[in-house]
């Protein structure tokens, strides 16, 4: 091989380490040697002065490669700045930049260190490092799911406390509605926070007052009209307190409602933008599936379903050393796409109240068939765990639509009463 035209050698790298006011920059050659390192504010100005500096070891033969471990938040500026005269930009995981520090007899932490050990990561997996403009989809869509699940944890909380006030005011509120945070329910909380507002209404009377775009039938009226009727309506201290602070929640609640749903229509745009088809698969509607993507990004940072699997924390790690070989259940990897997978697999391989409709007859199948072989429930959840994984990187690889084998699934149908029959026989 004739290392004069080595790739490598028609780069310098630079190593860029972000912070919210500077940025710290080291320039080194493909020996691993360090050129210059620079320190420069976090503006246009001196992005140019930063380009002047590297421009300096470059000719017609040899361009820069600049590598950011944050080129959506911290280094986005920057990122984008440098895209847009043209250069390439790797993005660098933050992983490999500790091992590369790591790899020193004493470990020390600056900014210089940090922007070297970028450089020299950059080096190394300069073929196997993504570039920042291929991650800019994925990255938005992750910060959407990221905003709509925090919306949707200050929704349990403030849940959580519509409960604890109506307790004092409605003891038997649960009565009332199914759920507490219904159209109808947060209606009714809203404009009756107190019971003492409605004690004189005929049912007839607080249907016609009561203003709700949810369903509210007269027997409703009856029932809410019938549980208040022996409450104590003395003690009214501070009523009026208390019903501003419900009416606040309850506002709250709607309003984290309507974000959630306007950021859902806006995650089902991006994840329609990006023309996948993952949502054929059984058990995964639009927005589940763009949970999963935003999690794995790019398909193509992957070179099979092993390498997701093991990203996914799926796969199982060898531990061996001499005679010793063996293989352990893996704790590490991505654990929020593990988390989606998993009740994906706990979903295909349940069945319907009566227990007469699988979801997945396939899935039920092939899980029985695994603890037949001997494995233990969990081992056989995580058989199918692996098994989706294959159907998600080949839909995801190949772009395109899942279909489901009709003649598989009426065999694994049939296996399946077939086993419920021999489990009734046994009682």
């Amino acid at each position: 091989m004739n290392y004069d035209n080595h790739r490598k050698l028609k780069f310098i790298y630079v190593g860029i380490d972000c912070h919210k006011q500077t940025h710290t920059a080291c320039v080194i050659n493909c020996f691993n040697e360090k050129l210059d390192t620079y320190t420069f504010k976090n503006n246009v100005n001196n992005f140019k002065k930063l380009l002047n500096i590297v421009n300096k070891y470059t000719d017609e033969s040899v361009s820069p490669v600049f590598g950011l471990e944050d080129t959506k938040h911290l280094g986005h500026t920057l990122a984008t700045f440098l895209l847009n005269n043209g250069y390439t930009v790797k993005h660098i995981n933050s992983t490999l930049t500790y091992a590369e520090r790591k790899k020193f007899p004493i470990i020390s932490k600056t900014d210089e260190i940090d922007a070297q050990c970028i450089a020299k990561v950059t080096l190394d997996e300069l073929d196997n490092l993504p570039d920042a403009q291929d991650e800019e989809i994925y990255w938005t869509l992750k910060q959407l799911i990221s905003m709509k699940n925090m919306i949707s944890c200050n929704n349990v909380k403030h849940k959580n406390k519509l409960h604890a006030q109506l307790l004092h005011h409605y003891p038997n509120y649960k009565d009332f509605f199914c759920m507490i945070d219904t159209t109808s329910a947060l209606d009714f909380w809203e404009q009756y926070p107190s019971p003492n507002m409605i004690k004189d209404f005929t049912p007839e009377e607080l249907k016609k007052d009561f203003k709700t775009k949810g369903r509210f039938p007269i027997y409703k009226a009856e029932l809410i009209l019938k549980l208040i009727k022996d409450y104590d309506y003395k003690n009214v201290n501070y009523q009026e307190d208390r019903n501003m602070l419900i009416r606040t929640i309850v506002n709250n609640i709607k309003s984290g409602n309507e974000q959630i749903l306007e950021m859902e229509k806006q995650i089902i745009k991006l994840y329609d933008k990006l023309g996948f088809k993952l949502h054929t698969f059984v058990g995964l509607s639009k927005m589940t599936s763009a949970e999963i993507i935003c999690e794995i990004g790019n398909i193509k940072r992957f070179k099979n379903s092993g390498k997701l699997a093991k990203y996914a924390g799926i796969a199982p790690v060898n531990f061996s050393s001499g005679n010793h070989d063996k293989t352990i259940r893996n704790e590490y990897g991505n654990r929020q796409l593990n988390g989606y997978i998993y009740y994906l697999a706990c979903r295909s391989i349940s069945t319907d109240r009566n227990r007469e409709k699988p979801h997945n007859a396939i899935f039920l199948n092939y899980y029985y068939k695994k603890i037949e072989d001997g494995k233990t429930k969990r081992q056989a959840l995580t058989c199918v765990m692996r098994r989706i994984i294959n159907i998600i990187y080949n839909i995801l690889s190949k772009n395109e639509e899942y279909k489901h084998p009709e003649e598989l699934n009426e065999i694994c149908i049939s296996n399946y009463n077939e086993r419920l029959k021999q489990q009734e026989e046994k009682l």
